[in-house]
Order: structure tokens, then C-alpha cells, then sequence
């Protein structure tokens, strides 16, 4: 397949400015039906929850973690800096985001990276649960 559109990166004026002008575009059936899904992506943003495939999935580089809020302030924590099922690339960083200062912090980190863990609110404190990382599963939590 010579078209490759990557949906979330492109805003879409550069799929009407860029995109939809190349010949290929044109010419090609599979790339006008790449261009349709990638212009209704863009323009239905409440819809895109449903609109999940591999040509929308986040490239990026960017740490991917859980995220949980307490008392107006948004908590960031653990994740993974590359995708490795086998928990490589897991972090302990957590940061907290302060909306009224619109600054974010970065705070104690957990004592395990972890990813695939579940990070929930209880009782006015933020808890990671269980997860892996390099070592394998964890059977642990951290407050």
C-alpha cells in the first residue's frame, strides 16, 4: 500500500491543504477511503473512541502511564518508555499536575516501574497495583 495516513497527527486543514491534493490520492481507491476515515477521525472528536484501528493507534515515543485524580489535581504514574510486553522500558517517575498553576511536578517516585498496573483513588491516597516490569508480575502496591 503506497498511502500511509497517521489519523491523530494530522489536523484537518493539512488533510485538506496536503493530503487530498496528491495525485495518489485521487487516483487510488484504497487512499480515498484512507483520506474519508481520516477526515470523519478529525472533524467527529467525540466519536473517536469508536473509531479505534491500527492507523489511529498514539505513535509516539512519549511514556505511556496511568492516571488517576485527586482533590482537583491530576496524578501521573509509572508506564513504559518503549512497548515490550515483557515489562522492559517500565518507569517509576509520577508526576502531579497542578491546574490552578498549570504547572506540573514531579513528585517521590514508586519504589517499582511498573506498567499494565491499575492506579485508583481510595480514601484520599493514589495506589498502584500490581503490574510488571522487567522482573516479571508484581504482587505489590504502593500508596
Amino acid at each position: 500500500v503506497l498511502c500511509h495516513i497517521r489519523f491523530p497527527l494530522m489536523k484537518s486543514s493539512e488533510l485538506v491543504d496536503s493530503v487530498q491534493t496528491l495525485d495518489i490520492m485521487v487516483e487510488d481507491v484504497l487512499c480515498r477511503q484512507y483520506l474519508l476515515e481520516a477526515f470523519n477521525y478529525q472533524i467527529l472528536p467525540f466519536r473517536q473512541h469508536a473509531m479505534q484501528s491500527p492507523r489511529t493507534a498514539v505513535r509516539s515515543d512519549a511514556p505511556h502511564s496511568c492516571v488517576a485524580v485527586l482533590d482537583n489535581f491530576v496524578y501521573l504514574v509509572g508506564g513504559q518508555q518503549l512497548q515490550y510486553r515483557s515489562g522492559e522500558g517500565a518507569v517509576d517517575a509520577c508526576y502531579r499536575y497542578d491546574p490552578h498553576l498549570n504547572r506540573w511536578l514531579r513528585i517521590q517516585a514508586m519504589q517499582e516501574s511498573r506498567i499494565q498496573f491499575q492506579l485508583n483513588v481510595l480514601r484520599g491516597m493514589v495506589y498502584a497495583t500490581g503490574g510488571r516490569n522487567r522482573s516479571g508480575s508484581l504482587a505489590s502496591v504502593e500508596r
